[in-house]
């Protein structure tokens, strides 16, 4: 399981939770160490929140991710159909 990860806007330390959260990316210039929550599993909700966070880390506006139209879950269908599926299940 991938722990860390640098995207555009810094360094996050990433965490999966199993369903309590949908999804969490800390503000660069609030946070010292910067934390993203993903949700774990292999399903198609997982393959959005991990999009939509990254998205976020790389300083994608708010009105793309969370309009009327969801740029992460637009991407993420083109994906799953795709068969872009995650090969372990990080909860196991």
């Amino acid at each position: 399981m991938v722990r860390t990860h640098t995207f555009r806007l810094g360094k996050y330390y990433i965490d999966q939770e199993s369903n309590t959260i949908y999804g969490l990316c800390d503000i660069p210039d609030k946070y010292e160490k910067l934390r993203m929550v993903i949700l774990g599993g292999r399903d198609f909700k997982s393959l959005v929140s991990t999009l939509h966070e990254a998205m976020h880390a790389e300083g994608v506006c708010d009105s793309k991710l969370h309009g009327e139209v969801d740029s992460a879950e637009t991407i993420a269908r083109f994906l799953w159909r795709l068969g872009y599926r995650r090969l372990d299940d990080p909860e196991s």
